[in-house]
């Protein structure tokens, strides 16, 4: 009983510690991304060498901010406390609002961004719409890191027998059989270019909906993440695990 309490505790004072971590980050980093917003607004008082360091730093704290929210949604998932906002979710309009969202980036790499989804048949899943649409995101993100000029990225959405499957597939470079096998664990994803986290969280919040994520690619060929969601989304149980801090 004594070793189980000590667990507990050891458990929250870890959970404590990055959650508290985590907040003290973020608040230096609204900060730079405010201040780098508004030196990317002086418009000719700024040189385009300076506009462009400063969208530099913008991306950057960007980023290191949405990491930080990973981790954080990561470690409550871990303690049990995330609890889904279900609703009706269509389907179709879900894929094209997150397609909007990545066009700009997706642009500016020279990937197209391909949509296909009957929305007839596919209609609405009941689940927590911003959950799954970070789920997208994530998936959308790691697909255009790995895709090169004049690639495709697209979003699928089918309906299948109890389930509807939402698929992410790239034209990039594939994934390395030896790496495969770890791509959803912690950390281990950097192999795709990436911190690893976001494939982790992709992972945790498909499950959390009582569904499954996929892998298929064959180096040299793309790759295809489908995640697997039931029709109406029960809630799993997700027990806590090692967040290997």
């Amino acid at each position: 009983a004594d070793r189980s309490e000590a667990l507990t505790e050891a458990e929250r004072l870890k959970r404590d510690f990055v959650g508290n971590v985590s907040y003290e980050l973020r608040t230096p980093l609204t900060t730079i991304i405010g201040y780098s917003e508004l030196l990317q607004s002086q418009g000719e008082s700024l040189s385009e060498r300076g506009k462009g360091y400063a969208a530099a730093v913008r991306g950057a704290a960007t980023q290191l901010a949405r990491s930080i929210e990973d981790v954080l949604d990561i470690a409550q998932i871990d303690a049990g406390e995330m609890v889904l906002d279900n609703d009706e979710v269509k389907v179709g309009a879900m894929l094209t609002d997150a397609a909007e969202r990545w066009r700009a980036q997706a642009n500016a790499g020279k990937v197209e961004i391909v949509i296909d989804c009957d929305e007839e048949a596919v209609g609405y899943i009941r689940g927590d719409a911003r959950r799954l649409a970070q789920t997208i995101d994530h998936l959308i993100e790691n697909a255009l890191r790995q895709t090169p000029p004049d690639g495709v990225v697209t979003l699928r959405g089918l309906r299948a027998v109890g389930e509807v499957r939402l698929e992410v597939a790239d034209s990039g470079r594939g994934i390395p059989f030896h790496v495969q096998a770890h791509i959803f664990d912690r950390f281990v994803g950097r192999d795709r270019g990436g911190p690893g986290l976001g494939l982790a969280l992709v992972k945790s919040l498909v499950e959390l909906h009582g569904g499954w994520v996929a892998l298929e690619s064959e180096p040299g060929h793309g790759a295809v993440f489908t995640c697997h969601l039931p029709e109406t989304a029960q809630p799993a149980v997700i027990g806590q695990t090692e967040m290997g801090f």
